[in-house]
């Protein structure tokens, strides 16, 4: 609960602090529903979207914005608010932050419900193989989540289809060895990378 409160105040800020106020479409909108939050500024973040997930460049539209954020102890690591938006949801349990940006405006979502909730379309018995294969947090037979959720082999083979034709499961293998496992993002990847990297500098 903590780690999303700090999630939920890096995307406050981001949002405030990097708004192209003298532009004035879009507005500023912040909107809260049931599961995830919006939030969505004018203006093109001016960094990348890269930059924006590994951090250590700060480049605030509205640097007086900024420092009242720190004077209020609301923002500590200049650069970093990225990271910590994306590595607070790293480890699958919770769909990951969706970020857009173009020249007229940033759009950014965070989730605070499980993975499979946040693809309210899906049927249950999909989300329960999702809900498996995230808990196994390895590539996972058919047995294995048969065993997983009670449901027959057939079932399981059918929503498994399902579930790569959508993009959010991948097939590794063929045959008997055939295993399953969470479709990764380039975003999870990168901040896979990031988690890794800030683990090494702990360490040193």
């Amino acid at each position: 609960m903590i780690e999303f409160i700090q999630q939920l105040r890096e995307c406050l800020i981001n949002c405030l602090a990097h708004a192209d106020y003298v532009q004035a479409y879009p507005s500023i909108k912040i909107e809260v529903f049931d599961g995830w939050f919006h939030f969505l500024n004018q203006g093109k973040m001016l960094v990348s979207l890269q930059q924006f997930r590994t951090g250590g460049d700060s480049r605030p539209r509205n640097e007086i914005i900024m420092k009242m954020f720190r004077w209020l102890g609301a923002s500590e690591r200049q650069g970093y608010g990225g990271p910590l938006i994306y590595t607070t949801t790293a480890s699958g349990v919770v769909h990951m932050p969706e970020v857009y940006t173009d020249i007229e405006k940033t759009d950014l979502r965070i989730w605070n419900i499980d993975f499979a909730d946040s693809y309210p379309q899906l049927e249950d018995e999909a989300k329960d193989i999702l809900r498996v294969i995230l808990k196994s947090n390895i590539s996972i037979s058919v047995s294995k989540i048969r065993e997983g959720t009670g449901f027959s082999d057939c079932k399981v083979r059918k929503w498994l289809k399902i579930l790569d034709e959508k993009k959010l499961v991948q097939k590794k293998g063929n045959g008997p060895s055939t295993k399953y496992a969470i479709r990764e993002t380039s975003d999870e990847k990168i901040t896979q990378l990031q988690i890794a990297l800030d683990n090494l500098k702990i360490k040193e």
